[in-house]
């Protein structure tokens, strides 16, 4: 019989760390999916215009979430991803 993966759970102090920073948690997820990207672009995994249309849809897909619950965080989000997508445009055109 195959043992059962168990999935770690996190410890008390990051639940609580994530739970009164989450400025600081969005921060980090920001820098971690761009640090993502340029590695899937550097392996070659997916190219440049591919990473460009994966946000461009990831930007489109929060405005939308915006117009439907009239949430400005995602109004805001759609915004930066749409910043990023700009960059990484005009860093490797």
């Amino acid at each position: 019989m195959a043992k059962r993966k168990s999935r770690a759970r996190p410890n008390g102090d990051l639940v609580k760390l994530m739970a009164t920073r989450p400025r600081a948690v969005a921060l980090a997820a920001l820098h971690v999916s761009e640090s993502v990207l340029l590695e899937l672009e550097a392996s070659e995994l997916l190219s440049a215009a591919e990473i460009r249309g994966l946000l461009r849809d990831a930007s489109t897909t929060l405005r939308n979430a915006a117009d439907e619950v009239d949430n400005r965080s995602c109004l805001v989000a759609s915004k930066i991803v749409e910043s990023m997508r700009e960059n990484f445009k005009r860093n490797k055109s």
